[in-house]
C-alpha cells in the first residue's frame, strides 16, 4: 500500500470488499436454492412413492381377486395380466424407494407377502400382511415429507446464518482494512502536524519522512521543500535584517519610528545626537513639525543651532510613521557663503567691467586711428567684455533669486508683442548662423499676468539656448497658444537634443550639455535655464523640457492668464478715461513724457516738479491718482508718501511710483513702474490702482470665527474683506489694495495663504498679523507668535495708524 496512492488503495479495498460480499451473497443464495431443490425433490419422491404404494395396493388387490377366481376359460389369462400390472407398479415403486432403505424394506415386505399370497391364494394371512406392508410404506412417506420439511427449514436457517456470518466476517475484514488504511494515512499526517507545529514555534529545521500513500509522500516532499525554503528565506531575512540594522545605525541621518498615536517606538544612534530630547517611549507631538507637511515634502527645522531637514513616510496601513532627520547645517552655511560670494564678486566686478567696457567702446570709436591688427584686438576685448558683463548679470540674477530679492511686477501683458520684439532683436544672431527662426503667434491670444521685462529675459534665454545648441542651417520655432488657465510659450529646435541625464540636470546652475557626435561644445555660463525656471516660478507658472538625442529639444513655459475683468467694471485702461492724475517728477522732460503717455486716454494730467508742489496741489485739488518720483531734491518721494499716509483725507489716493529707485524694502508693497518708462506698464498700473479701490485689511480665516472677529473689526471701524482660502486671497489681492493681512493660524495651510499674499496697498512694508482662536496646532508652522483673537482688531488698528517708511 505504501507504493499505492490513497485513491487507488481505497478503490482496491472497496473492490475487494464488494467481491467478498458478492461471493458471500452468491454462496448463500446457491445454498438456499440447493436446499430448496433438495426439499422439493424429496417431497416429489415421497408423494410419488406414496402414490405408487397406493397403486401397488390396488394391483395387489386385483391380483388377489384373480387368484381367487378359478372358473372360466380366461382365468389364467387374467391372473397373468394382474401379475404383470403388479410387477410394473412394483418396478416403479422400487425405483422411487431406492433412496430410502426403510421404504425399500417395507416395499420388499409387501412383495414377499404378495408372493406368499400367490403361493397360497386361500390363505387368510398373506393378503393382510401385504396390505399392512404397503400401508407402512405409505406412512413412511408421510414421515419422509415431514423430515424433508424439517431438514429444509434447518438448511435455510443454516444458510441464512452462514450468509450473516459471512457478511459479518466481510465487514470485520473491511473494518480491519479501513483501519489499516487510516493508520497508514494518520501516522504521516500526525508527523506532518507535529513538524508544522515545530516550524510555527520557530524550529525551521523540522522535516518528515516521505512515506505512506502517494499523495502523502508528495505532501511530505512539498512540506520538506517548503521548510527548506522557509529556513533559507529566514536565514536571508535575518542576514538582511542585520545588514539593515548596521546600515541604519551607521547612517548620518536620524531615523525615528512612531506609532499611530505619535509615540516614538525606535530611533537610531544618530537620532540621539540630532534630537536628543526625543527618546523612545515619548510622545513626538509637533517637535518635528507638522506630520502632513513632512509627508508632503522636505521641511526645514531650526533646532539647537542646527538646520534640520525633516521628511516622513507612512509604514503600511497600521498608522506607523518613519521620520528622517538630516543635518543640513553645513550645507546651508556653504550655500549661504556661496550665494554671498557670488553676489559680492558680481557687484565688485561690475565697477571695473563698466570702466573696461566704456573705455573699450571709446577706443573702438577711434578705430580709424588704429591699425587693422589693433582693431582686431579691440574687437576681441569688446566681445570678451560683453561676455563678462552677461556672466556677471546672470550671476547677479541668480544671487537675487536665491536671496528672494527679485522683483516681479505682474500686469496684463501682450505676449505676442513680447515674442515679436525679442525675435526682432535676436534675429541677426540667428541669421549669422544661417538658422531659420519661425514665429507662430495667434491674433486672439489673451493677455498673460506677467512682468514684460522678465518675460523678455525668459524668452531671450530660451532662444539663445536653442541658437547655441542648434547646428548651422537648423530651425528654431517659437509658438504661443492659450489654455484654460495659462498662456503657453513653446521654444523648439531641431538641434542635437539632450540625453536623459542632460534633461534631468537642464535647469541646474552652471550645468552645460555635453556635445554629441561631431558638434563642438557651445559656449555659455550654464545659468540661463536656471534663471528661466526661477523667473517662471516667481510668475506662478511652470517650465518643462522634452528632448531626444539627434531629434531636437522643446521647452514649454506656462504663464498664468490675466484674470478677466469683473462683471460691470471697465478694463484698466478704460478706467483711466476722464480721470485727473497728478504727475510728480523733478525732470520736466520725464513729467511731460508721462503726461503725453496718458493723453490717448483723455486723462487730465497736472504736472509738478517737486514734493512741495505735489503736497500743495493735493491739499487744494482733487486727484484720482498720483505718479510719484522718489529721488527728488527737497522733499523726496518718501516724505510725500509719509505725509499722504498721515493725512486722513489724502491716504486713500492711489499712488504709482515712477522712479529709477525701484527696489528695496522701502517700496515693498507699492505699485512701482521703473525708469526707463514702459508706457503700457504705466497705463495698466494706473488703471489697476484706480480699479482696486480702498480696502485696507484682508482677513483670511475659517468661517466659524466670523461671529467672533467681525464685531471687533466693525467696532474699530476697520475696512476689511473676508475669505477662507489661499486661492480667493490671491484673487482679492489682484483686485484690491490691502495694507494689512489678518491670518487665522488654525487654517489647514497658513503658509500657502502667506505665499499668496500680495499686499499692494500704500504702505511701505508688508504687515501680517497672525491671530489665534484657541490652542491652535498651526502656530508652530509660522514664523510669528500669534496674538489672541480678542487682540487681533487692536493690533491691526495699530499697524494702520502707525507712520512707517
Amino acid at each position: 500500500m505504501a507504493r499505492l496512492t490513497l485513491a487507488r488503495s481505497l478503490r482496491l479495498a472497496l473492490l475487494g470488499l464488494t467481491v467478498v460480499l458478492a461471493a458471500v451473497a452468491a454462496g448463500g443464495v446457491a445454498y438456499l436454492y440447493e436446499t430448496r431443490q433438495t426439499y422439493e425433490d424429496q417431497l416429489a419422491t415421497a408423494y410419488e412413492l406414496r402414490a405408487a404404494a397406493s397403486r401397488l395396493l390396488a394391483a395387489g388387490v386385483v391380483e388377489e381377486a384373480t387368484l381367487r377366481t378359478t372358473s372360466g376359460p380366461s382365468a389364467a389369462s387374467r391372473r397373468r395380466e394382474a401379475r404383470r400390472a403388479f410387477t410394473l407398479t412394483l418396478e416403479d415403486a422400487r425405483a422411487l424407494a431406492s433412496g430410502d432403505p426403510r421404504s425399500a424394506a417395507a416395499l420388499e415386505s409387501a412383495v414377499a407377502n404378495q408372493a406368499a399370497l400367490r403361493a397360497n391364494p386361500r390363505g387368510a394371512r398373506a393378503p393382510l400382511a401385504a396390505r399392512e406392508s404397503l400401508a407402512r410404506l405409505a406412512r413412511r412417506q408421510s414421515t419422509r415429507i415431514e423430515e424433508a420439511r424439517d431438514e429444509a427449514a434447518s438448511d435455510s436457517r443454516n444458510a441464512a446464518l452462514a450468509a450473516v456470518a459471512g457478511g459479518i466476517l466481510a465487514l470485520i475484514a473491511a473494518l480491519i482494512l479501513v483501519s489499516a488504511m487510516v493508520g497508514s494515512v494518520r501516522r504521516p499526517l500526525d508527523r506532518l502536524v507535529a513538524a508544522a507545529r515545530r516550524i510555527a514555534g520557530g524550529d525551521l529545521s523540522a522535516r518528515v519522512d516521505e512515506e505512506g500513500p502517494g499523495e502523502l509522500r508528495a505532501l511530505a516532499g512539498a512540506f520538506n521543500a517548503m521548510a527548506g525554503d522557509l529556513e533559507g528565506a529566514s536565514a536571508r531575512v535575518e542576514a538582511e535584517r542585520r545588514r539593515l540594522d548596521t546600515t541604519i545605525r551607521s547612517l548620518g541621518d536620524a531615523l525615528l519610528i512612531t506609532d499611530a498615536a505619535g509615540v516614538v517606538e525606535q530611533g537610531n544612534p544618530r537620532a540621539a545626537e540630532l534630537v536628543p530630547e526625543i527618546e523612545p517611549g515619548t510622545e513626538l507631538g509637533d517637535r518635528l513639525g507638522d506630520l502632513e507637511d513632512a509627508l508632503a515634502g522636505e521641511q526645514t527645522l531650526e533646532r539647537h543651532g542646527r538646520t534640520l531637514l525633516v521628511t516622513a513616510a507612512r509604514l503600511g496601513d497600521a498608522g506607523d510613521v518613519v521620520w528622517t532627520v538630516r543635518d543640513a547645517t553645513e550645507r546651508v552655511r556653504l550655500e549661504r557663503l556661496k550665494s554671498e560670494f557670488v553676489a559680492t564678486a558680481s557687484h565688485e566686478l561690475r565697477s571695473p567691467l563698466t570702466s573696461i567696457k566704456g573705455f573699450v567702446e571709446l577706443l573702438a570709436a577711434t578705430s580709424d586711428q588704429l591699425s587693422e591688427r589693433q582693431r582686431e584686438f579691440v574687437e576681441i576685448i569688446e566681445l570678451s567684455t560683453n561676455r563678462l558683463v552677461d556672466l556677471v548679470d546672470d550671476l547677479l540674477d541668480v544671487a537675487r533669486v536665491e536671496a528672494g530679492r527679485v522683483e516681479i511686477h505682474r500686469r496684463p501683458t501682450d505676449m505676442a508683442e513680447t515674442v515679436r520684439e525679442v525675435a526682432m532683436l535676436i534675429r541677426p544672431r540667428i541669421d549669422d548662423k544661417a538658422q531659420l527662426l519661425a514665429v507662430d503667434v495667434p491674433d486672439d491670444l489673451p493677455p498673460a499676468l506677467a512682468d514684460p521685462s522678465r518675460m523678455r529675459q525668459i524668452l531671450t534665454n530660451l532662444i539663445t539656448n536653442a541658437h547655441l545648441y542648434t547646428q548651422s542651417g537648423g530651425t528654431i520655432s517659437v509658438a504661443l497658444r492659450a489654455s484654460t488657465h495659462y498662456v503657453v510659450l513653446e521654444v523648439a529646435d531641431d538641434g542635437r537634443g539632450m540625453s536623459e541625464e542632460e534633461v534631468e540636470h537642464a535647469f541646474d546652475r552652471f550645468y552645460r550639455g555635453h556635445g554629441h557626435g561631431s558638434h563642438s561644445h557651445p559656449s555659455g555660463t550654464g545659468l540661463g535655464l536656471a534663471i528661466v525656471r526661477a523667473l517662471v516660478e516667481l510668475h506662478g507658472g511652470s517650465v518643462t523640457v522634452a528632448s531626444e538625442v539627434g531629434e531636437g529639444t522643446r521647452f514649454t513655459v506656462r504663464i498664468p492668464r490675466a484674470p478677466d475683468t469683473a462683471e460691470g467694471l471697465p478694463a484698466p485702461r478704460h478706467a483711466l478715461r476722464g480721470r485727473r492724475v497728478l504727475v510728480v517728477d523733478d525732470e520736466p522732460e520725464i513729467a511731460r513724457l508721462i503726461a503725453r503717455r496718458l493723453e490717448p486716454y483723455a486723462v487730465e494730467a497736472v504736472v509738478v516738479h517737486s514734493g512741495e508742489e505735489a503736497l500743495e496741489c493735493l491739499r487744494t485739488g482733487r486727484f484720482d491718482a498720483i505718479t510719484l518720483d522718489i529721488l527728488m531734491p527737497g522733499i523726496s518721494g518718501f516724505e510725500v508718501l509719509r505725509t499722504l499716509r498721515a493725512d486722513p483725507e489724502l491716504r486713500g489716493i492711489p499712488v504709482v511710483v515712477v522712479s529709477v529707485f525701484s527696489g528695496g524694502e522701502a517700496l515693498a508693497g507699492e505699485w512701482v513702474v521703473p525708469k526707463p518708462i514702459d508706457a503700457d506698464e504705466l497705463v495698466d498700473a494706473l488703471g489697476q490702482v484706480i480699479l482696486a479701490g480702498r480696502v485696507r485689511v484682508l482677513v483670511v480665516a475659517r468661517g466659524e470665527l466670523r461671529d467672533t472677529l467681525e464685531p471687533t473689526l466693525e467696532e474699530l471701524a476697520i475696512e476689511y474683506e473676508w475669505c477662507a482660502d489661499a486661492l480667493t486671497a490671491a484673487q482679492l489681492c489682484l483686485d484690491h489694495l490691502f495694507e494689512v493681512a489678518l491670518i487665522d493660524a488654525g487654517m489647514h495651510d497658513p503658509e500657502a495663504v502667506m505665499a499668496a499674499l500680495d499686499l499692494r496697498g500704500r504702505r511701505l512694508r508688508r504687515s501680517v498679523v497672525v491671530f489665534a482662536g484657541g490652542d491652535e496646532p498651526g502656530f508652530a508652522r509660522l514664523d510669528a507668535e500669534p496674538v489672541p483673537i480678542e487682540e487681533a482688531g487692536a493690533t491691526v488698528l495699530g499697524l494702520l495708524q502707525a507712520e512707517q517708511i
